[in-house]
């Protein structure tokens, strides 16, 4: 099948499940860019463009639990509080695509978001942001060998400046690999701004956002002694918002000749650019024990959502979570899946930061 990952990056369904139920539907992943979202309420918000810089970084719930995008319109609310996020997150970080290994496989690319998405397995999804947003394709590292899927026609999913009326078209295509066999993905990608109003999610309210409306239709050909041709349609909605160069959310539906069944949802945690994170207040945090076995407990002073990872020796993520806060915060985390030796914690809050050095044994 199709190795396109997340995605957004994505972004983003789970990285292993990155194709459909059915065997014979291809499900192309999302990256977390693919999630944008822009705001509205009385007047028609506009993002004049989307601007992403190193070391900005975004959480990710790649399976956000909602069935059903809503309807558009001006000045709409969207209330998707009720659900809740699942649990499991994701954390991108902005690089420079330059700064890749694998740069030369993306030459029109100038940004690309980096992921640990589990153990041994990495994700570079690279994009061109100069007047809109373009994806150049996808690269994954599982511990033995990289494969980058490479955008030979790169997709632009809309452009800026967007408006409550921007609209558009785009012709896209990729190499592929088809259960071993090597293929060609040939799509048409055409959008529209169905909407403007307010997003709410489980952990935040956001004003002025607006909703994008994409319809694509794609052919997968393939030859494995004899050659055929799969079709599939996909329908997605992206919320996005100005000053926020990630999706706040992401719905679709996914159609071939079995049927409809939903596709990718998902939904932004947080997002804190570079600038912000290194004005962030150092806050005082006690962890214990240390060493440790199986388990620590951070003690810290925090209100509203509380996101922690791991890191091993080398910078690499291992493990993340997030709890919620109101005032004194007293959570244990469950660290039997590390490896002994050097790991760093790192816990965010609105209020800021905290690190702290684990030995474990």
């Amino acid at each position: 099948m199709s190795t396109r990952w997340v995605d957004a990056t994505g972004a983003f369904p789970h990285p292993h499940d990155n194709i459909t139920s059915n065997p014979h539907t291809m499900n192309r992943t999302l990256t977390p860019f693919l999630f944008l979202a822009a705001t509205g309420v009385f007047a028609q918000p506009t993002i004049p463009q989307v601007v992403l810089n190193v070391g900005d970084q975004l959480v990710i719930d790649p399976t956000f639990p909602i069935s059903d995008a809503g309807p558009g319109g001006a000045n709409a609310t969207w209330n998707f509080a009720a659900p809740g996020f699942s649990g499991g997150e994701f954390t991108y970080t902005a690089v420079s695509a330059a700064s890749t290994t694998m740069a030369s496989d993306f030459p029109g690319a100038t940004m690309a978001l980096y992921a640990e998405l589990d153990a041994d397995f990495t994700l570079h999804a690279f994009f061109d942001l100069n007047g809109g947003f373009t994806e150049h394709g996808e690269h994954v590292f599982d511990g033995n060998a990289g494969v980058s899927s490479i955008n030979t026609d790169p997709i632009t999913f809309f452009t800026t400046p967007l408006t409550a009326t921007s609209n558009g078209s785009d012709t896209y295509g990729s190499t592929e690999d088809f259960v071993g066999f090597p293929a060609l993905l040939t799509g048409q990608h055409t959008w529209s701004v169905d909407g403007y109003g307010t997003l709410i999610l489980p952990n935040a309210t956001y004003t002025d956002v607006l909703r994008i409306h994409a319809q694509q239709v794609e052919t997968l050909s393939v030859d494995i002694g004899v050659p055929f041709e799969m079709v599939s349609s996909r329908e997605e909605w992206r919320w996005v918002k100005s000053g926020i160069p990630f999706p706040l959310l992401v719905f679709s539906l996914e159609t071939d000749e079995f049927g409809t069944e939903i596709g990718a949802t998902a939904a932004l945690v947080s997002y804190s650019s570079a600038t912000s994170i290194a004005e962030q207040a150092q806050l005082p945090m006690r962890t214990y024990p240390n060493p440790v076995r199986d388990h620590v407990t951070i003690e810290l002073e925090a209100h509203g959502s509380v996101h922690y990872r791991v890191l091993d020796a080398l910078g690499r993520e291992v493990m993340n979570g997030s709890t919620a806060a109101g005032g004194t915060l007293r959570h244990r985390i469950d660290l039997t899946a590390l490896k002994p030796g050097i790991h760093h914690l790192e816990v965010r809050s609105q209020q800021g930061v905290a690190t702290a050095r684990l030995i474990m044994e």
